[in-house]
């Protein structure tokens, strides 16, 4: 009985060193962590913003007055361009999809949207 009693003792003091170990260093080293580094970084000397280089290319020349209309008109030029330019760059919808893949199914043709070719 005298060594159920020393090893229910023994498991008690091991259990409450733990608890106060695990206590004391996890929010003492945690909170220290914290200040520490808060306090490194306000102390920590401000670095200078560094202004993007001046290149040629990115300067913005403003149009004057008398040239501001025509750039509109050969901006509505280049629209009309491109819309005959993108319906052959339009992806394929899902349902031209499916009817390229069952063209496809026939292994002879080449498919029902590439047209037939003499």
């Amino acid at each position: 009985m005298a060594k159920s009693m020393r090893c229910k003792r023994v498991k008690r003091l091991r259990a409450i060193r733990r608890e106060i170990v695990e206590k004391e260093s996890f929010t003492l080293t945690r909170e220290d962590a914290k200040s520490a580094a808060i306090e490194a970084a306000l102390a920590a000397p401000k670095l200078p913003v560094r202004q993007p280089p001046v290149s040629p290319f990115m300067e913005i020349a403003t149009p004057s007055s008398e040239s501001a209309p025509a750039t509109v008109d050969n901006d509505s030029d280049v629209e009309m361009d491109d819309e005959k330019k993108n319906k052959s760059l339009k992806p394929i919808g899902r349902k031209l999809k499916k009817k390229f893949k069952m063209g496809m199914k026939n292994r002879r043709s080449k498919g029902v949207l590439r047209g037939k070719r003499n």
